[in-house]
């Protein structure tokens, strides 16, 4: 049967285009046919989203930066190239609707297709500031449509905090009462969507998850040509700051390892007049940087999710703005919650260094809840 997928952009997002590829795989395993729809910002939100990122340019430069040039960020060439390597992996891997940027073209797509159910998840995908246009993430465009399933899989507020407002609460509690069923990626969650959308909510693992640690072990050993091996502290932070920087090195130090990502080489707050180190490194890339590391440092969700998943100690520095009641979750189920770091702590961190994770009982636990999760699939789509 054909299942629609609702989720937020793929754009550049490691972690977000993982989920996404990790879902479809499991629906695929269980003998249905997945399909993303490529839901992007409209005209108007991106024009918004481009002049924000040109206010971000010229406060660098007047910090005494040097000075960008602005073409190369707006130009569409110049994008593509940068994303060429993430473009190819959703190209292989995900099956997807062109780009749709109107309710109206998400419309038409299922009026196109007739799909069995939609399954909106995961990501932060209910969360408003990140979403294109959140009622549609409610299914505002097939409310009165009866004939297709409709659930929440690993849907996610991305915080404990209700940051809808009065209007959107309204919207919600009214749509969410045509799914099917709910079922959400934070224990927080639950409560949010009880307390305020009035409707009972399962918990579930983010769908990267649910993958073996073989699955993607299969994407790295297909990827041409075959990626380099590293060793050492490997790191994926979103949002540098003095403390975390503190927090790698002490690592490094301490290890007496170097350190190494798969990032791109310049930025924004850190131009460069090669125009090559503005490409974004691969995915699979990222994946076989958890498989080498000795070590890793991260402030994502998602780099916390592979470390787990590959085994590797860890510290996740906590990146409160961009969501912490997932970090929380997760590792209280794991009983890893220890390794979350909300600032540097030279005692801290050289205890975390020194700390033996019990991964068996870590590994035990995700084989339940990776088992309970399927089943909530499986039966929401008989």
């Amino acid at each position: 049967m054909k299942i629609a997928i609702l989720t937020q952009p793929l754009h550049t997002n490691y972690g977000g285009n993982l989920q996404n590829f990790a879902l479809q795989k499991v629906l695929k395993d269980m003998g249905q046919e997945p399909v993303t729809i490529d839901r992007h910002p409209s005209i108007k939100l991106r024009t918004k989203l481009k002049i924000g990122y040109f206010k971000r340019l010229v406060v660098h430069y007047l910090k005494g930066a040097p000075k960008p040039k602005a073409r190369d960020y707006f130009s569409a060439s110049k994008n593509k190239t940068d994303r060429k390597h993430v473009l190819r992996f959703i190209e292989t891997y995900i099956n997807k609707t062109p780009r749709l940027y109107s309710d109206k073209a998400v419309q038409k797509a299922f009026v196109k297709n007739k799909f069995y159910a939609l399954i909106v998840g995961s990501d932060q995908c209910w969360r408003p500031m990140y979403s294109p246009n959140i009622k549609t993430y409610f299914f505002d465009f097939i409310e009165n449509d009866q004939s297709i399933k409709k659930l929440a899989y690993a849907a996610s507020f991305g915080t404990s905090e209700w940051e809808f407002d009065e209007q959107q609460t309204k919207m919600a509690q009214r749509l969410i009462k045509q799914f099917d069923a709910v079922s959400v990626r934070e224990k927080q969650a639950v409560e949010l969507v009880k307390d305020k959308l009035n409707v009972e909510a399962s918990f579930v693992l983010d769908p990267t998850l649910l993958l073996d640690k073989e699955d993607y072990l299969t994407l790295i050993n297909a990827h041409q040509p075959p990626l380099p091996t590293k060793q050492g502290v490997y790191t994926y932070v979103l949002d540098t700051g003095g403390w975390k920087g503190k927090i790698i090195n002490q690592v490094a130090k301490s290890l007496n390892s170097e350190v190494f990502n798969n990032q791109p080489k310049a930025t924004i707050e850190n131009p460069s007049d090669n125009p090559d180190d503005y490409v974004i490194p691969s995915i699979e890339g990222w994946i076989k940087g958890f498989i080498d590391a000795d070590f890793v440092v991260t402030d994502s969700f998602h780099g916390t999710v592979f470390s787990i998943l590959f085994n590797k100690p860890f510290v996740s520095l906590l990146n409160s703005d961009r969501g912490a009641s997932r970090f929380y979750s997760i590792l209280s189920e794991l009983g890893l919650e220890n390794r979350l770091v909300t600032k540097y702590d030279y005692n801290q961190i050289n205890a975390l260094l020194n700390q033996e994770l019990d991964w068996q009982k870590a590994n035990e636990k995700l084989i339940q809840l990776k088992q309970s999760s399927k089943v909530f699939l499986e039966k929401r789509l008989c």
